[in-house]
């Protein structure tokens, strides 16, 4: 299935129009605008294009989500992301509080190992009648529907996090698969990861695998982007990246030798 002509056209517009803003936008601060040993070391040249990439490195978090946004819109009814006034609202009974507390604390402390399918039917069953609830809101990273009514929410992190977000990250897709089962509702919850920095090997940061159930509530590099375009997605994403970066490069050039020129020499 991949990529329909429209939407490679779509999230190349939006990628080349984020380079070309950061392009115009990125400056050297005063206190930046003399560095002998660096340039001395890396070139004048390359010590502006070491910042520039820092600087889109740090941005790229929130493109992928709206890349991801675009290439879902294709294949789903809903695609969009839940904040402001669209949070997620929703109420859990306290025993699946207890229930998925008592998940995270034995996964933290290693007594149980990640199974996605016997914790989701623990918290389930947790959150099945006229029990005691409490009023829940939770911001939702990209949250997608098919025709059929499935309702899928994602939480986006980068490649390498700590333990604590991971924890935090898991924590909050327990609870809204809590939210959802107390409306007798059967959901799907991922952790979302854009690339695998260790390939081709497999993804093995502890911090996550910890709290994670690698293809079951967490997908990364080609799960991950193939789930929303369907399989070639994430090649033809890394052709249309590469295209941009070719089509961008004389306009960083450009602007590098303005820099150089004006604020350096």
């Amino acid at each position: 299935m991949a990529l329909s002509k429209k939407t490679k056209i779509e999230v190349y517009q939006f990628l080349k129009e984020k380079i070309l803003r950061k392009i115009k936008d990125y400056d050297l601060s005063d206190e930046d605008s003399a560095k002998p040993f660096q340039y001395a070391l890396f070139t004048k040249k390359g010590y502006l294009a070491k910042g520039f990439i820092h600087g889109c490195e740090t941005a790229l978090g929130s493109w992928h989500e709206s890349v991801a946004k675009i290439i879902a819109k294709e294949n789903f009814k809903v695609a969009k992301k839940l904040q402001g006034t669209e949070k997620l609202h929703g109420k859990i009974t306290n025993e699946a509080q207890r229930t998925f507390e008592n998940i995270l604390s034995d996964l933290d402390s290693v007594k149980r190992e990640p199974n996605h399918k016997k914790e989701s039917e623990e918290i389930y069953i947790a959150s099945q009648g006229n029990k005691n609830s409490i009023n829940r809101i939770q911001t939702v990273d990209l949250y997608l529907e098919r025709d059929n009514g499935e309702e899928v929410y994602f939480e986006i992190k980068g490649p390498k996090p700590n333990k604590n977000e991971m924890r935090a990250a898991k924590r909050d897709l327990l609870e809204i698969y809590a939210m959802k089962a107390k409306d007798g509702k059967k959901v799907k919850v991922f952790l979302g990861m854009y690339y695998n920095p260790y390939a081709p090997q497999e993804y093995q940061r502890w911090t996550c695998i910890k709290f994670f159930d690698k293809g079951n509530d967490f997908l990364i590099g080609k799960d991950f982007w193939d789930y929303f375009g369907g399989v070639g997605t994430f090649e033809d994403l890394i052709k249309i990246y590469e295209e941009v970066g070719e089509e961008i490069r004389p306009e960083l050039e450009k602007k590098f030798k303005k820099i150089i020129e004006t604020k350096i020499d």
